[in-house]
C-alpha cells in the first residue's frame, strides 16, 4: 500500500485513502456550447456592414480583394470567428435553406457580400 502525505496548515491527511475521481453517473458535457445559427448569422451580417462602411464604393473586383484580406486576417487573429463563418456556410450547403436565403439575400445586396459568399464557397470546395 502506498503512503499518502498531504498536509496543509493544521490539516493532516497522512495515510488517508484519496479518491479524487469519485463515481460519476449520467452524461457529462465538457464542450462549451456552440453558438446558435442566429448568433453566427448576426455576426456575419455585422462583418458585412462593417466592410460596407469601410469600403462604400467597392466594386466587384476590389470587393473580392478586400474580403480576401479580411478573411486572411480573421483566420490569423480570430480563428474561432473564421470557423463560425465556415460552419455557417456548411449549414447553408447542408440544406439549411432558411439561413441560406436570409444570408444570401442580405449578402447579394452589395458587392462585398457577393465577394464574401464567393470566397466562402471557394474555401468549402473540396480539392479534385
Amino acid at each position: 500500500m502506498q503512503n499518502n502525505t498531504f498536509n496543509i496548515g493544521n490539516f493532516n491527511a497522512n495515510n488517508t485513502a484519496v479518491n479524487l475521481g469519485g463515481t460519476v453517473q449520467g452524461d457529462q458535457i465538457i464542450n462549451a456550447p456552440e453558438q446558435t445559427v442566429e448568433v453566427i448569422l448576426a455576426d456575419f451580417k455585422q462583418f458585412l456592414n462593417d466592410l460596407q462602411q469601410q469600403y462604400p464604393n467597392a466594386t466587384d473586383e476590389t470587393a473580392l480583394q478586400v474580403v480576401d484580406a479580411e478573411f486572411t486576417e480573421m483566420k490569423r487573429s480570430q480563428p474561432w470567428r473564421w470557423q463560425n463563418f465556415l460552419n455557417l456556410k456548411r449549414l447553408w450547403n447542408g440544406g439549411k435553406k432558411a439561413a441560406f436565403k436570409v444570408g444570401e439575400h442580405y449578402a447579394e445586396q452589395n458587392p462585398l457580400g457577393k465577394a464574401a459568399i464567393a470566397l466562402l464557397e471557394g474555401v468549402m470546395e473540396e480539392p479534385k
